[in-house]
């Protein structure tokens, strides 16, 4: 049940990044990011899951950082 909740927002969140969103090939892309999701979610193990959402977790902190101008560009 939570892979389906899971898939459902970031079939979402991605529909909506989608350079066409308001068109049929953004919610084509969330649609199929939705089911997708559940079936990738319910195939890893645990600690791959945690590995993943640690390392999401830490390219988004580094990006943070680099736009706020906390690494200076050589």
């Amino acid at each position: 049940m939570i892979k389906n909740i899971v898939g459902a927002y970031l079939g979402a969140k991605i529909a909506g990044k989608s350079p066409k969103a308001d068109s049929a090939a953004g919610a084509t892309t969330g649609a199929i990011a939705a089911s997708a999701i559940p079936f990738i979610l319910s195939r890893m193990s645990l600690p791959s899951m945690l590995l993943l959402g640690a390392g999401g977790y830490l390219v988004k902190r580094h990006q943070d950082k680099k736009q706020a101008g906390k690494y200076p560009r050589p």
